[in-house]
């Protein structure tokens, strides 16, 4: 008897399980929305603005002429007095344009940007030099050093990795910029005829590269913030002068200089996303 009821509502439990089921198989399911992705690919135009710190090293290299004006020992020392070191900060900004791809979750793209890059800074040593065995006591030198610079452009290429609206990259590629540079030398040295004088100049359009990282965030569908910093490095601008002499000797030198300007930059900036 006992047995016979316990069958019967075991029989009965089955029943009622597979009637649940069947009657939950019938009900609508309800899925989940997916998760919108921003989509990074295409054309994009836009504005930057920052700061840039810069920097010019003035380097001399001075070699005597066959009609030597300098002793050996004094040529370090008019080097050193000679070379300088150029600072600046200076805010900057411009336009930029670039194009993406996008592959997943990664980015890839090419951007050019034209900034304002205004870097104007001189330098005036003077000294005594000449300070070799023997020392030269009514010795001096002044040099007067210029570099400066208007504008930057850079071809970058950028690669990273997008998570929805934020994009992290990295970017590297080539640097642009005029660059110029001045100097004006006049000393009294142990074996020059009364006033030694030379003077020389360089202007030259430079090629150099640019790297750096990003991230940009979309506010919008179209629209895009962005915050980068860049390392430029325009290489090295040449320029050479030969002294002369207000005596009219014809102990002479070749003063040989070398400019390199660098920048680190940091800006912001706005996009419209075709």
């Amino acid at each position: 008897m006992l047995r016979t009821s316990l069958l019967a509502l075991v029989e009965g439990a089955a029943l009622l399980a597979t009637g649940a089921a069947a009657f939950a198989s019938d009900m609508p399911v309800k899925t989940r929305a997916p998760i919108a992705v921003y989509n990074w690919a295409g054309f994009y135009i836009g504005g930057t603005a920052g700061a840039a710190w810069a920097v010019a090293d003035a380097r001399l290299d001075t070699v005597n002429a066959p009609g030597v004006l300098f002793r050996p020992g004094d040529i370090p020392l008019v080097n050193d007095l000679g070379s300088s070191r150029l600072t600046a900060s200076n805010a900057i900004f411009g336009g930029k344009i670039g194009y993406n791809w996008q592959l997943g979750s990664y980015v890839a793209g090419i951007e050019g940007d034209l900034s304002s890059f205004r870097f104007a800074k001189s330098a005036s040593p003077r000294g005594n030099p000449f300070l070799s065995a023997p020392p030269y006591a009514n010795g001096f030198a002044n040099f007067e050093t210029n570099v400066s610079s208007d504008w930057l452009a850079t071809v970058r290429g950028r690669v990273g990795y997008a998570r929805d609206k934020a994009y992290f990259y990295a970017t590297a590629g080539a640097a642009f910029s005029r660059v110029s540079f001045s100097n004006t030398y006049s000393a009294q040295s142990p074996l020059g005829m009364m006033l030694d004088v030379e003077s020389s100049s360089a202007t030259k359009t430079k090629v150099g590269w640019a790297a750096g990282a990003g991230i940009d965030y979309a506010l919008s569908t179209h629209w895009i913030a962005s915050v980068e910093y860049l390392h430029v490095d325009l290489g090295s601008l040449e320029s050479s002068g030969v002294t002369s002499s207000t005596g009219g000797g014809t102990t002479t030198a070749t003063l040989n200089y070398s400019v390199k300007l660098t920048s680190d930059i940091v800006r912001a900036g706005i996009a419209y996303k075709f």
